[in-house]
């Protein structure tokens, strides 16, 4: 028996070896973290040190405004629910994307605008390295490789692409859905990392974007099945059965929204449009094989991978590019006789061939198989979850360089033989390519210069070579130098950042927060907002260098919205079926009859058109509407190459809200045909109604429309004030949807569609107070079901059994 000093000191000398390794555990943790930071704030050094922002993609017509709508319903105390800043006016909270249901995303109301947005962006970037750094650790990397994968995702090719647009939040989280799923198929009691995972599903739905969503949910089912764990497969639907509890707020919404929307009746075409052209994927190692993304006139994508099939932009990501060396090392960890990580490479096979989409015949069966994939736009957003396990493989094969064998020099050989060939072969086919290609190019608008495009393609292969050879080089010398390794990171991430600073153009925020020159022109904002109208089309060919200029100064999609004007057509990607239907058409609506109609209170057009279309100051408006978008897209320039835009405001349109003493009805079926009637504005007083009902007395005919005052407007709370001697139609001229209400003098009336679109209530003759007020179906019960649910999550994470070790590497069983 020892004596009772002794035991102690057993006691306690045991705990300190068991501790050991946990306190090396976090500070690894801690110090690969601060790398990734680091990372993180190299990539997006322009835009919160420099005082730059992104030009290209969503973030400067798109993501801005939408965030600036959140940030000033934040800052006032008010839940943003309607956006009565594009078109006629669309759901806002409904669409989980805008973020007023998710948490990290009310950081944009902290800070100015647009440096709170990029800031969250790159604080989500900064999410997606982390989780790929713990995934590739459980995978067994050790620090430098769980580095190093987590730098991969976060400056590879797709990531810088598509970080400026507002749906990568959803993005982000598929690293962490990997890690967790893990948890799961490796956890001796799956309850708690069930509860975990349900957690981060939870997190993801949230953050609002449904293609991340079904990627994430492919990549969880793919991880628990490398692992060879199939009766983990029930956890993990009651993970999502938990998720959808702790997202009610997000999905309850969006569900009631869906319906009516354009989303709900995806056709197959639709659905396909913007798949992984199979020539694009060169440029995983490759990043500027077909010239380059940002500029139309050097982009070979538009001859020979165009994924858009003429109707969108070649590609959805302006790059691919992994990187030869990541390649090579998650080739390495697939070599390993390990069951977990080869099933990993067959599940990044399958979501490449997903995101193939109508190139191969598996997407559309795995489309009509599952249900959640119908209403995904874009198959190449699956590409993702590839690039994920791609990326913490890779991190695993860093550990594996250590147990030298003879396939490593010949996998890091041919992983860079796949882009040395290609360039070579490239470098003598030029002249013949060059000739192949050139007709067809000279017809594109803008033409594009081929030999000038394979001069970049050739420029950015031979620098990709140069840098995997000395990333590899420094990789396979780790064995015997460990800041070797640390050097590879270095060297791969300054690659992969100056390629993704090339496809991702910035300019300066002071010169983009300054209203254009046109709004000078513009109505005053009272009551309201005034409605600019913008053709949506833009002109073709115009540099980066011009494009935030152009973009910013001729109030391109929702420019105008960014400085509190209701930009038409504007764009929102869940819009209803009936604006969709209308847009279709509408290029075949006479000018006059839509600007009256709709109440459109001035029109930015190509100066050169104003003579033809606007006519005179008291000239009735000429043309179609497809007049004005044709002479937007085609616009000429002066001998300087500059191009002239003009605000032109309208007369005699509708008062945004007004008193109809005439109607008329027809049914549902029929209402765009009658809005698009070439005699449909010779009448702005006659309002046609969709539905069943007797028509206006024929007493009514020379009676003219009357205005309603509007003593108070939040979009989703709008009074009026109606003095009518002969009653009739009170009319606002704004977007009828589910969830808007109406009371006439405090007494409940039911709300009819005017004119295909608009809110409608019946008055009779006299002095009426109007109030039509929004609230978002499901979404207070939404949220009152989330909050209950995160704190049961909560109380239940801490009051159970075990924990969870993020950190904890699984090499020798994964």
């Amino acid at each position: 028996m020892h004596p009772p000093g002794r035991n102690r000191s057993g006691v306690v000398a045991t705990h300190c070896m068991a501790r050991t390794p946990a306190l090396r555990r976090e500070r690894h943790l801690a110090w690969v973290a601060a790398a990734l930071a680091a990372v993180a704030a190299a990539l997006y050094a322009r835009q919160l040190f420099g005082g730059e922002t992104f030009v290209l993609r969503d973030h400067l017509t798109y993501t801005w405004p939408e965030r600036k709508i959140l940030s000033d319903a934040l800052r006032a105390g008010r839940l943003p629910e309607w956006n009565d800043l594009v078109g006629f006016g669309t759901q806002f909270a409904s669409s989980s994307a805008n973020g007023v249901t998710y948490p990290p995303l009310w950081l944009v109301a902290a800070l100015p605008l647009p440096l709170s947005m990029d800031l969250v962006m790159a604080l989500h970037v900064l999410l997606s390295g982390i989780g790929t750094a713990l995934f590739a650790r459980r995978l067994g990397a050790d620090a430098i490789g769980a580095a190093f994968a987590g730098a991969a995702f976060m400056a590879c090719g797709y990531v810088a692409s598509i970080a400026p647009n507002k749906v990568f939040a959803g993005t982000a989280w598929i690293p962490w859905v990997a890690w967790a799923a893990d948890l799961l198929a490796r956890g001796r009691d799956p309850r708690r990392p069930a509860m975990v995972l349900a957690g981060v599903l939870g997190a993801q739905l949230l953050a609002g974007d449904p293609a991340s969503c079904v990627t994430g949910a492919a990549v969880a089912l793919i991880v628990i099945l490398s692992r060879g764990r199939r009766g983990a497969l029930p956890w993990l639907a009651g993970a999502y059965a938990a998720a959808l509890l702790l997202a009610a707020a997000g999905v309850g919404p969006g569900a009631a929204l869906l319906p009516h929307t354009t989303r709900g009746t995806l056709s197959p075409s639709d659905a396909g449009l913007w798949s992984l052209h199979p020539w694009r994927l060169v440029e995983l190692v490759w990043p500027g094989f077909l010239g380059t993304s940002a500029d139309a006139r050097y982009n070979l994508a538009e001859l020979l991978a165009s994924s858009g099939k003429n109707v969108l932009e070649p590609s959805w990501s302006l790059s691919l590019y992994l990187g030869a060396p990541v390649l090579a090392l998650a080739i390495l960890a697939g070599l390993d006789r390990r069951r977990a990580r080869r099933g990993l490479w067959v599940g990044a096979a399958v979501l490449v061939l997903l995101a193939l989409g109508s190139y191969t015949p598996l997407y559309p069966v795995f489309r009509a198989l599952f249900l959640p994939e119908q209403v995904i736009r874009y198959p190449e957003k699956h590409v993702a979850g590839a690039v994920c396990l791609l990326c913490a493989l890779a991190g695993a094969g860093v550990s594996d360089l250590s147990r030298s064998t003879r396939a490593v020099p010949w996998v890091f050989g041919g992983a860079l033989g796949c882009l040395v060939l290609p360039l070579i072969l490239l470098s003598v086919l030029w002249p013949a390519l060059a000739g192949r290609l050139g007709g067809a190019a000279a017809l594109m608008v803008p033409p594009i210069d081929v030999e000038g495009a394979m001069a970049l393609s050739l420029r950015s292969g031979v620098v990709s070579a140069a840098s995997a050879a000395a990333t590899s080089w420094l990789l396979l010398s780790s064995s015997r130098y460990r800041a070797a390794g640390a050097l590879a990171v270095a060297v791969h991430v300054a690659h992969a950042a100056w390629e993704g600073w090339a496809i991702a153009p910035v300019a300066k925020v002071a010169e983009l927060s300054q209203p254009p020159r046109l709004l000078r022109l513009a109505p005053p904002r009272t009551g309201p907002p005034p409605r600019i109208f913008r053709p949506p089309a833009m002109k073709a060919g115009i540099p980066p260098e011009h494009q935030a200029e152009y973009r910013h100064q001729t109030l391109l999609l929702d420019g105008a919205a960014r400085f509190g004007y209701a930009a038409v057509p504007g764009f929102e990607g869940w819009g209803s079926r009936a604006s969709a239907a209308l847009w279709s058409r509408a290029p075949g609506m006479p000018l006059r009859s839509f600007l009256t109609l709709f109440a459109i209170d001035a029109v930015v057009l190509p100066a050169e058109l104003r003579p033809r279309l606007l006519g005179g100051e008291h000239d009735a408006p000429q043309g179609l509407l497809a007049d004005l978008e044709l002479g937007s897209a085609t616009q000429s320039e002066d001998g300087e190459g500059n191009l002239a835009w003009t605000l032109a405001r309208t007369e005699g349109v509708r008062p945004r809200a007004f008193v109809a003493p005439r109607w008329r009805w027809v049914p549902a079926s029929g209402a765009l045909d009658a809005l698009l009637a070439q005699s449909r504005g010779d009448d702005p007083a006659l309002v046609v109604l969709t539905g069943d009902g007797p028509v206006s007395p024929p007493d009514r005919t020379a009676l003219a429309l009357t205005p309603c005052s509007v003593p108070s407007y939040v979009p989703e709370h709008v009074q009026l004030v109606c003095d009518s001697p002969a009653g009739g139609y009170v009319t606002l001229v704004d977007e009828n949807a589910p969830g808007w209400t109406a009371t006439v003098d405090d007494i409940p009336t039911p709300i009819v569609t005017a004119d295909l679109l608009l809110r409608a209530v019946r008055v009779e003759a006299g002095r009426h107070r109007v109030e039509f007020l929004y609230r978002t179906p499901l979404l207070r019960l939404g949220m009152l079901l989330s909050a209950l649910s995160w704190i049961a999550w909560l109380a239940l994470l801490w009051t159970g059994a075990g924990r969870v070790l993020p950190w904890r590497s699984q090499g020798g069983a994964a």
